[in-house]
């Protein structure tokens, strides 16, 4: 049976959100609220005003950032429950393996740290909401997301030619409709509308490759930096500006992050570190 409360997958589910830093929550809200299939019905700092919103506006998904696994926390989640099928996901950003044990016994759907990007907490809401089997194709068809794949690459239109076999001609139509159909206007962008998507994309390899994968302490400080203002969609010399330093003090340190990455240019980066989890949930981007 389904409920005011009752996520189903066929129509736009209702996001509540409790997350106490204010930068974080209006990211997070703007994240959400732009996600095919979630509205953000509402954004609390605390408990008691994610308690009046479910009352308010009988969300589907209440997404709870929590600190500990507290007597205080889990007298939230006792509320909660009592909103029949209300789905409950859970961000934390440095609990240990006891305390996320704790809420998933309590009643949460789903943990997930905010340092393993906005990829796995729509993994989360998707899996909370009952959709764990459909694949997120975003509208394109096989072909188009071979063509998208060798361009979050990196790829040009005539190498994207050659490894499938079609004419350079062919390959810019299909940019065109991928494009217009996840409505971006460069690669960064499709890049990371791939990731909003949380589309898996033809020649993706999983973690068991033996390939040396980076991590995020493998990065210096300035790394981070330059990564953080590429997921922006910043240019180079946006770049600079931000950072204070000069233009050729960014291609450098670029030049470094895309050698750690093994990335051919700054959309294959972005490509990179979001699969390797490099992009931290944490750090809000900048409107």
């Amino acid at each position: 049976m389904s409920g005011p409360h009752s996520p189903t997958c066929d129509r736009v589910a209702k996001i509540v959100l409790r997350c106490r830093d204010g930068l974080l929550r209006d990211a997070l809200s703007d994240w959400l609220g732009a996600q095919p299939g979630y509205t953000v019905a509402g954004a609390s700092a605390t408990g008691t005003g994610l308690l009046r919103l479910c009352e308010l506006r009988s969300p589907d998904i209440a997404v709870v950032e929590f600190r500990d696994a507290g007597s205080d926390e889990l007298d939230l989640l006792a509320c909660l429950k009592k909103y029949g099928s209300l789905r409950v996901v859970g961000m934390h950003n440095a609990l240990d393996a006891q305390a996320v044990a704790v809420l998933l016994q309590a009643g949460v759907d789903r943990v997930v740290s905010m340092r393993s990007g906005l990829v796995r907490l729509l993994e989360a809401l998707n899996e909370a909401r009952g959709a764990r089997g459909q694949a997120v194709t975003g509208g394109l068809t096989e072909r188009e997301l071979q063509v998208l794949a060798l361009i979050c690459a990196g790829h040009s239109a005539n190498e994207t030619a050659d490894i499938l076999a079609i004419s350079p001609h062919t390959v810019i139509n299909h940019k065109r409709r991928i494009f217009t159909k996840l409505q971006v206007q460069s690669r960064t962008e499709a890049v990371a509308e791939v990731a909003r998507l949380g589309l898996r994309l033809p020649g993706e390899v999983s973690g068991d490759s033996g390939e040396i994968r980076p991590r995020a302490g493998d990065l210096t400080r300035r790394e981070r930096e330059i990564l953080d203002s590429i997921a922006r969609g910043d240019s180079v010399r946006q770049t600079a500006q931000s950072l204070g330093i000069a233009i050729k003090t960014v291609q450098c340190e670029q030049r470094q992050l895309f050698t750690k990455l093994r990335a051919r240019n700054r959309p294959d980066a972005l490509t990179r570190a979001l699969r390797l989890g490099l992009l931290d949930l944490g750090v809000p981007r900048q409107s």
